[in-house]
């Protein structure tokens, strides 16, 4: 991915903002959190200014995981409409999430197409989408430097990635719109998200693992039906139906193995037909650099079978 620096943007960020999203990523240590972020905008020449005036909480219906963060639409809405209903103005500038519990220090392929989506739709107020990426944690007593953060723009109608430099950040004492009256954030959502909303992706003794933000971004997009979990047992694994080529399902089970120090995975294919058992047998002696490796043999190994089986005759390895 290739960005570009952008000199005609500045950001108005009150530390209260700051203090509102780095509280936030205290009690996600583990998973991706986010929201949204609020304000105005003014646009002069070719310069553009953002002035940050509210963070908008990820909602009590948020699900979280190491690789992705899927936020309450429905409640910030109802947030969004209160708000304007006082301040007319107001204006959704952006979103902000966290990548420091993956080790991914800038915006992901799949971060990059959901904002390219939003800025180009046709409802998007704004010619623009702001985005704020919390990117490390540190050690310190400086509350307003515990996380470092980086900023991108996306403009309507221009593939290109914007990155904001520092420089034309100014961090400023003002009071927001949302939370109300302080600096704290009234929604600790972390301590109120029900059991069965969160996804279940946190594998104990793993740190921050990019790859695994590749496989989402790629199984994200192409096996939708499949999706990230973690068992005291087998650790962090994926598992979810795949189509075929005759129009039926098999169920896939990845499974991640850390204990090398390297990562691997192995995969299991499920509910499957009698005609895919040979196949079966052939992945589950293989090993696999990546989850999206393992998934797309898989797809690939079961829909040659299934060609054959429709009368195409010939020896072939199955796997290639």
């Amino acid at each position: 991915m290739i960005l570009h620096k952008s000199a005609d943007v500045h950001i108005i960020l009150p530390k209260a903002a700051l203090t509102v999203i780095f509280d936030e990523c205290d009690g996600f240590d583990e998973d991706e959190t986010g929201g949204r972020v609020i304000g105005n905008f003014k646009a002069e020449g070719k310069t553009l200014t953002l002035h940050v005036t509210g963070i908008i909480e990820s909602g009590p219906k948020a699900r979280r995981s190491a690789v992705s963060f899927f936020q309450d639409g429905e409640h910030q809405e109802r947030i969004f409409r209160k708000i304007e209903s006082t301040c007319p103005e107001i204006e959704h500038l952006g979103n902000w999430h966290t990548h420091h519990v993956n080790g991914l220090s800038t915006l992901s392929g799949g971060d990059i197409d959901t904002y390219r989506r939003t800025v180009n739709h046709p409802k998007q107020n704004t010619p623009f989408f702001y985005a704020l990426l919390v990117v490390a944690r540190h050690k310190t007593n400086d509350p307003l430097r515990r996380y470092s953060i980086k900023h991108y723009i996306f403009r309507r109608g221009d593939e290109n990635v914007y990155e904001i430099p520092h420089r034309s950040v100014e961090i400023v004492d003002a009071p927001l719109v949302w939370p109300v009256g302080s600096s704290q954030s009234p929604h600790r959502v972390h301590s109120k998200v029900p059991e069965n909303l969160k996804i279940k992706t946190k594998p104990e003794n793993l740190g921050a693992l990019p790859e695994r933000v590749y496989d989402r971004d790629i199984l994200g997009e192409f096996y939708q039906e499949v999706r990230p979990f973690t068992s005291p047992k087998i650790g962090f694994y994926w598992r979810g139906p795949i189509d075929l080529l005759d129009g039926s399902k098999v169920q896939v089970v990845i499974v991640e193995d850390s204990s090398s120090g390297k990562l691997s995975y192995s995969i299991v294919l499920r509910d499957m037909s009698d005609a895919l058992k040979s196949i079966s047998e052939q992945l589950g002696k293989l090993e696999f650099p990546s989850a999206r490796a393992a998934i797309i043999a898989a797809e690939r190994g079961c829909n040659r079978v299934l060609y054959e089986l429709r009368g195409n005759s010939g020896k072939i390895n199955l796997l290639t």
